[in-house]
């Protein structure tokens, strides 16, 4: 027998606790592959309601549809899970990552996969937000500074094979991976202080994701609650991280994020002023003092 020939697509989903809009994203697949072939692997992590089981009713109706369930509710843990484990080598050309609250554009997985083919420098390829009142400052900030978003993005499957090749996984615990990514990427996966391989991203103005802003409900603010903690413990990650990277290179990487908040690196750290800001830094430099945040 042959060897197996490559999809064009391999499409990771991130989906905690995303029961309501999760069949929404799933729905906008086709369109947004445009006629290329896929197979979609829906990585459920840590949920606590009933995604898993959702995620498994669509799969059983289309069977380019795979759910890989971990209880651990981690977003880098579960990339770190599909580029070594999920993601078999060779199986695809362009790898998809996208979060399950969102709908990518229709066409949009097919730009990525031409941007990439376009750039064969590029290990990633960019998709812009079509949606929220931010949208053009967003994407200005992402195609100015040659940043992935999270939401939606590709990396081509040497990019994920040189990840392989170095072993580099994210850090658990690590907020804001897509930030992790893209200094990655721009350093050319060295670590260091030349992030100018901007050529390593390329921006992909034709893909587009678009998400629902949050609302003024009870549910909506525990959402925007829990998002301004998070971000609060990524501002100050990024200040040790970034700096135990620049100084020592991808060796420097930490294999669990909460190691690098030891006394020393936390002494320094000071909430920001803002009255938006301020409570949640302060929290969360409480946790993080006390016992490295773990939870």
């Amino acid at each position: 027998m042959g060897e197996q020939k490559a999809l064009p697509l391999s499409i990771c989903i991130f989906a905690h606790n995303e029961t309501r809009l999760l069949p929404r994203c799933v729905a906008a697949l086709e369109a947004a592959a445009d006629g290329l072939d896929y197979r979609a692997h829906i990585l459920a992590n840590g949920c606590t309601d009933d995604t898993v089981a959702l995620a498994r009713a669509l799969a059983a109706s289309d069977a380019r549809l795979r759910v890989c369930e971990s209880p651990v509710g981690d977003k880098a843990n579960a990339w770190n899970d599909y580029v070594y484990n999920v993601a078999e080598a060779g199986a695809a050309a362009t790898h998809v990552f996208l979060d399950g609250d969102i709908r990518p554009g229709a066409s949009a997985f097919a730009h990525l996969a031409r941007a990439l083919r376009e750039n064969p420098r590029a290990y990633a390829a960019a998709a812009l937000p079509g949606s929220g009142r931010s949208r053009k400052r967003w994407a200005a900030e992402l195609s100015r500074n040659h940043y992935i978003s999270g939401n939606l993005y590709a990396l081509s499957e040497t990019a994920l094979a040189a990840f392989r090749a170095r072993r580099l996984r994210l850090p658990f615990g690590a907020k804001g991976e897509d930030g992790l990514i893209s200094y990655l990427l721009l350093t050319d996966l060295e670590g260091g202080r030349n992030d100018a391989h901007k050529d390593r991203i390329a921006v992909c103005d034709g893909a587009r994701f678009e998400f629902d802003p949050l609302k003024l409900n009870l549910t909506d603010l525990g959402t925007y609650r829990r998002r301004l903690n998070r971000y609060a413990e990524r501002h100050f990650q990024k200040q040790i991280l970034y700096r135990l990277l620049k100084e020592g290179g991808v060796s420097a990487m930490p294999d669990n994020i909460y190691d690098i908040y030891t006394a020393e690196a936390t002494a320094a750290l000071k909430p920001r002023l803002d009255p938006v800001n301020f409570w949640f830094d302060l929290a969360a430099l409480k946790r993080l003092r006390a016992g490295g945040g773990r939870r």
